[in-house]
């Protein structure tokens, strides 16, 4: 065989594959199994719900019952639909505890520090009155600046629409090619 025979069987060759893989259907991209929108909303528990318009309000829970939400907005109650409702998040609230023992432990580590920097050793490991001073200061620092720190959790999102991947073949005299198109 001569190489412009090669040639044009790859190309061939090229071209049938491209056909075999657009004939299929479009790729769906996996999703995450289907979120309980009931479990998670429970009455007296205040969130924010954005809408399917986009527009995110803070609302106070009543009810859940089957499909529809039920949830008071300052002095107005509203219903909602459980397909009407996007993303559902929540005040996040950590442990003030961690906040304390983080301060505590870097105010103790630092006191240390300096002690070792200014005084033997010896002074620093037999007298705990100034560490323990200092450690109680930055557990209240650490407390404090943790009490402070409130965020919001996502607690529901509805699934998205499903990803499509397409392909399509590219054929003319002079060239050949594959489009590939990925749509949400």
């Amino acid at each position: 065989m001569r190489a412009k025979e090669v040639s044009v069987w790859v190309r061939v060759i090229a071209l049938l594959a491209a056909l075999f893989v657009c004939s299929g259907s479009g790729a769906l991209a996996q999703q995450g199994g289907p979120q309980n929108l009931e479990s998670q909303l429970t009455a007296g528990r205040t969130v924010w719900i954005t809408g399917s318009s986009g527009r995110e309000e803070r609302m106070r829970i009543i009810g859940v019952s089957g499909n529809v939400v039920t949830a008071t907005v300052a002095e107005d109650t509203r219903q909602l639909s459980t397909t009407d409702i996007v993303r559902v998040r929540a005040r996040h609230s950590d442990s003030v505890l961690n906040g304390a023992l983080i301060g505590a432990g870097a105010a103790v580590a630092a006191g240390l520090y300096l002690c070792t920097r200014t005084e033997p050793w010896e002074n620093c490991r037999d007298d705990l009155g100034p560490m323990l001073r200092i450690g109680a200061l930055g557990a209240g620092i650490g407390l404090g600046v943790d009490a402070l720190i409130r965020g919001r959790t996502t607690i529901y999102e509805r699934e998205r629409a499903a990803a499509r991947i397409q392909a399509a073949p590219i054929v003319g005299r002079h060239t050949g090619g594959l489009r590939v198109s990925l749509s949400f």
